[in-house]
């Protein structure tokens, strides 16, 4: 358990978010900590699931040491949480990579997603995109803005696609309208990623504006 946190620290956080390495690097030292997440389920013991967990329930992270306390403390209030939901990350820019094929498929679009979480990448043809040096395209008053740098022979498109119908599965849906769901995905995203978190919002506007159909999957 103190090499999975060490190593997260290490190779994921590091150049990353700066709050994350250090208290990942402090979990790794804390064996009152890590006692109690040996008790949890090992799907349950993951860094990203421990640290959203703790920020949705309000923990210090300027202090690694008060971090610590606090989270040990109130323990069965985290654990729960942390037992309760998934590392659902919803991250609509994934649709900058997936517009190319899109938009070269014949239209109009049915989209299905697997692993949906809240939906966002259902709405590749609701944000608006910039490409490399290209003009920017797609909605201008959408309060998603999608810049993605190429390489190589990609097809950049020039227009949206169609989509007439968009439906997603999860084996635990979030709902975009449900003030706990969309505080959990605030959760998720790292302390520094100030323009993620104002993406995310943005994003969760476009689905509340048009809500996908979500259907919920049990393992």
């Amino acid at each position: 358990m103190a090499h999975e946190y060490r190593r997260f620290a290490e190779r994921q956080a590091k150049g990353h978010s700066p709050v994350y390495e250090a208290l990942c690097v402090a979990i790794a030292s804390d064996e009152r900590l890590l006692a109690l997440l040996h008790a949890l389920p090992p799907v349950k013991r993951q860094p990203n699931l421990l640290l959203a967990a703790a920020r949705r329930l309000g923990a210090p992270l300027d202090s690694t040491g008060e971090f610590l306390t606090w989270v040990v403390t109130r323990w069965d209030q985290v654990s729960s949480l942390m037992l309760a939901r998934l590392t659902q990350t919803n991250e609509s820019a994934r649709c900058a990579t997936l517009l190319p094929v899109l938009a070269t498929l014949p239209q109009p679009l049915a989209l299905i997603e697997v692993g949906a979480s809240a939906g966002l990448c259902l709405y590749p043809d609701r944000y608006r995109y910039f490409y490399d040096q290209s003009q920017p395209f797609g909605p201008a008053d959408s309060p998603v803005i999608l810049p993605c740098r190429t390489t190589g022979p990609v097809p950049i498109p020039r227009q949206l696609p169609d989509v007439v119908w968009r439906i997603g599965v999860d084996l635990n849906p979030l709902d975009p309208a449900d003030p706990e769901d969309t505080c959990w995905l605030e959760s998720l995203v790292w302390p520094e990623q100030t323009e993620r978190l104002q993406r995310l919002r943005g994003a969760l506007d476009v689905a509340r504006s048009a809500p996908a159909h979500i259907v919920g999957l049990r393992s």
